[in-house]
């Protein structure tokens, strides 16, 4: 049985502290401007950690911490040792919120469109994602608020044209409600640390609030569709000049936890 007792507790929902948190405010010159190579010699010398701690919410009182990879940037040995050493945490937040809603696994042959099965086991989530060759070593997660929009389409299942041409009357409205979007990546052994792998193939889970679909403005008919991207995902950095050590974590958590 799945130990579900307050749901997050406050202890649950904080991440680790970095081992060189103290190096978390180092700046690195703008990726845009710095090639891989000249942002990785400089992490490697200063010690400037490759992650940051982000912020996902839970429900609209509650949000939970967990460490992710600054795009641009190489993984420090101590990065990765910190997303091993906090998995058992995130895996048992992902498996309240299975077991609570449902899951539905994607790969690169799944259907998107029509009634999908979820699982409500966090184990089959694993599965699925060995099943697809996939070495599931770090877990990306995002929350997408909910989405409305009109749309012009020829056919229900067309790929959402974003904007709407002009001349073109709507005649479908998207619904995309909240959800969780989970992906698996493998990581890779560079100098000096670890890469994220981005190239790979799909495989994700997607935990709704609620069925996605479009619907017909003239005939009300809905089609449930998983592919919609309509949202955009909820970005919150709890950045770590702002507070330092879990005795301020009242701070570094500016929603209420636990309440």
């Amino acid at each position: 049985m799945l130990e579900f007792n307050s749901l997050i507790s406050e202890e649950l929902a904080l991440a680790p502290e970095h081992p060189l948190e103290q190096n978390l405010e180092r700046s690195l010159p703008d990726i845009r401007v710095a090639s891989p190579e000249e942002m990785r010699a400089i992490q490697r010398c200063d010690r400037i950690p490759g992650i940051v701690r982000r912020l996902i919410p839970f429900n609209a009182t509650t949000v939970w911490e967990y460490w992710w990879c600054v795009p641009g940037r190489m993984l420090l040995p101590e990065d990765v040792e910190i997303i091993r050493c906090d998995r058992q945490r995130i895996e048992t937040i992902l498996a309240k919120l299975i077991w609570l809603l449902g899951g539905n696994c994607f790969g690169e042959n799944s259907c998107l469109y029509g009634d999908a099965e979820p699982v409500y086991d966090w184990q089959q989530v694993l599965e699925f994602a060995r099943c697809t060759g996939i070495s599931t070593d770090a877990i990306d997660i995002d929350f997408l608020p909910t989405a409305i929009a009109q749309v012009n389409l020829s056919h229900p299942y067309d790929k959402l044209p974003v904007p709407i041409a002009e001349g073109k009357t709507p005649n479908y409205v998207v619904v995309e409600p909240g959800h969780w979007h989970i992906e698996f990546f493998p990581l890779q052994p560079i100098e000096g640390g670890f890469e994220l792998v981005e190239q790979k193939p799909m495989c994700s889970c997607q935990i709704w609030t609620g069925k996605p679909f479009i619907k017909n403005l003239e005939t009300g008919e809905t089609t449930t569709r998983y592919d919609l991207g309509l949202a955009t995902p909820l970005d919150i950095t709890s950045h770590p000049w702002l507070s330092f050590g879990q005795e301020e974590a009242e701070s570094r958590l500016p929603l209420g936890v636990g309440e």
